[in-house]
């Protein structure tokens, strides 16, 4: 009798820690900081490159799009996962984890979605570069639902200077790039204000 009160008890006190342990990456962005610096560089390295090569080449929207941006997105899938797997182990959580799953619905979803219409929107006249900016806005909305809340701050910034570029139809080549380099420029200085928010929450 002894001995099954022992193990229940035992089995009640690994319940507590297994869910300490995930209150705790509860309390952490589900990624790295370093992820948001690494997105950042990618997308205003990539923008800049896309410059040189429709300004030099005249290489064409889709061609573009094929060649410069769609990598640019898989080396940004790579580090979103690098980050989180280093991320979850520092934290001692399990990579499976409900977190996790919303994170890859959340993300995966849309980000097709995402890649499908401007595969399309390429093919139009539509003023591109206040898109640009409100598609760069719409992986911080999701982080701040599974993460910190206050990084609307910076999707909302994104999102409003989209509008401001589309309502003075920026579409010309320097336009984009400017967009692409302000998207990117966000995107660094989001992981400095997680990265704060961390130190803080650090004491």
């Amino acid at each position: 009798m002894e001995e099954g009160k022992r193990e229940i008890e035992d089995y009640l006190k690994d319940l507590k820690e297994i869910k300490k342990v995930m209150d705790q990456a509860e309390n952490y962005g589900i990624i790295e900081t370093w992820v948001y610096w690494v997105y950042g560089i990618l997308i205003i390295a990539s923008s800049v490159l896309s410059y040189y090569l429709v300004a030099s080449r005249e290489l064409g929207r889709m061609t573009l799009f094929m060649s410069v941006w769609l990598p640019t997105l898989f080396l940004a899938g790579v580090t979103e996962t690098v980050g989180w797997v280093k991320r979850m182990d520092k934290m001692s959580a399990p990579l499976l984890s409900n977190r996790f799953t919303k994170l890859a619905v959340g993300f995966l979803g849309p980000m097709v979605i995402l890649g499908i219409m401007m595969y399309y929107l390429l093919q139009t006249d539509i003023p591109h570069a206040g898109i640009y900016l409100m598609a760069a806005a719409m992986p911080l909305f999701m982080y701040s639902q599974i993460t910190y809340s206050s990084l609307m701050i910076e999707a909302w910034v994104l999102t409003g200077m989209g509008f401001l570029f589309i309502i003075n139809q920026v579409s010309s080549l320097q336009g984009s790039a400017i967009a692409g380099i302000v998207a990117g420029i966000t995107f660094v200085l989001t992981g400095f204000h997680v990265l704060y928010l961390e130190r803080r929450r650090n004491g």
